[in-house]
């Protein structure tokens, strides 16, 4: 028994104290991205060699209450719906109170596509219809999904739209806006607000009802890559570099606390962070992107509260290649979900 497979197998033993749930699941083909569809399920996109799939799972049943279980193992998740794409999804959204997802792909110039996932039916995630960017910039979009089946998407400052779901119609746009930079995140403010993270750490914040964004400057290290999430006013971004901050949404270019987590990343797009605001400060947030593992952070913490090593620790390629492309924080339970290159798909709360 070599060295690796004795401590894997000790992770293995340790978690059944570490984790309140643990479930792995193996997927076939790598995730590209993930979405919430409501509090039991989730939208799953994978890559693969010709064809590319997007899947609708169930969560375990238990994983959302109360009762303990045990570490279980690629029987968990239930299959629900599913379909194929020609094209490499990168984003998803569910359009909340519907059967709709929308997705935008690699190689479609500014389209978004939106989908109906199967019913009683039929098992079958079918294309619905079809959204175009009026300033198609050859790059795959971002999403942000707003109340009266409005969604916001683009992948820089001048071409973001927002876009009626049900006529097709773009409601407005940022096409005549000076500011190109490419955008790393897209979030909700409220019901007519985004909040944009342009790559060099800028703010861009627009709301629909104006025809233009503003750009709110931050004291994020323009040289570096920067992504952001946010909670009401609560704003985290991150850098390739390592470099955390916390911001107020209202004066962003006061820095309320600062971390250098010690990692770096060359590739922004894989980069994650989720904030999980929570009723006893101080607010938790996660992060994936720079390697093999999710890390847990407390906002005044200089050190993680909780490291994710599941899909480097219980993974069958070389652990030193495997990255964690894409993970979820759990709008209303302390449930994180996490993907990696090779396939493995993890649910997961920590004690």
């Amino acid at each position: 028994m070599t060295a690796n497979s004795t401590e894997d197998d000790d992770w293995l033993f340790d978690s059944v104290t570490r984790y309140k749930h643990l479930h792995m699941y193996d997927l076939q083909y790598p995730v590209t991205a993930l979405a919430w569809i409501d509090t039991n399920g989730v939208c799953v996109a994978t890559r693969g060699m010709s064809k590319h799939e997007v899947t609708e799972l169930s969560l375990p049943d238990k994983l959302c209450t109360t009762e303990d279980m045990a570490l279980s193992k690629n029987r968990d998740f239930q299959v629900l719906t599913g379909g194929f794409s020609s094209t490499e999804i990168r984003d998803i959204k569910h359009i909340p109170g519907t059967r709709l997802i929308c997705t935008s792909a690699v190689n479609v110039e500014g389209q978004l596509v939106v989908w109906k996932l199967g019913s009683r039916d039929t098992d079958l995630i079918k294309i619905d219809r079809k959204l175009k960017n009026v300033k198609p910039r050859g790059s795959w979009s971002l999403i942000a999904v707003q109340e009266q089946d409005h969604v916001t998407f683009g992948s820089h400052g001048d071409n973001l739209c927002c876009t009626d779901i049900m006529t097709q119609s773009v409601v407005q746009d940022t096409s005549e806006f000076s500011n190109a930079d490419k955008i790393t995140s897209i979030r909700n403010m409220d019901s007519h607000t985004v909040y944009c993270c342009l790559i060099n750490g800028q703010l861009l914040k627009w709301d629909r009802r104006e025809k233009f964004p503003v750009v709110l400057d931050t004291n994020c290290v323009q040289s570096a890559r920067w992504t952001l999430d946010l909670s009401g006013n609560d704003v985290v971004q991150i850098s390739c570099n390592g470099h955390v901050y916390f911001l107020d949404a209202r004066k962003p270019d006061q820095v309320i606390n600062s971390n250098n987590i010690g990692l770096t990343s060359s590739n922004v797009e894989s980069l994650r962070i989720c904030l999980k605001k929570k009723n006893d400060y101080p607010m938790q947030y996660s992060i994936s992107g720079f390697d093999g593992k999710v890390y847990l952070y407390s906002r005044d913490s200089s050190s993680p509260v909780f490291v994710h090593e599941g899909h480097i620790r219980n993974c069958c390629d070389d652990p030193s290649v495997v990255r964690v492309v894409t993970h979820l924080s759990h709008s209303a339970e302390n449930i994180i979900l996490s993907a990696a290159t090779d396939g493995s798909l993890h649910a997961w709360q920590n004690t």
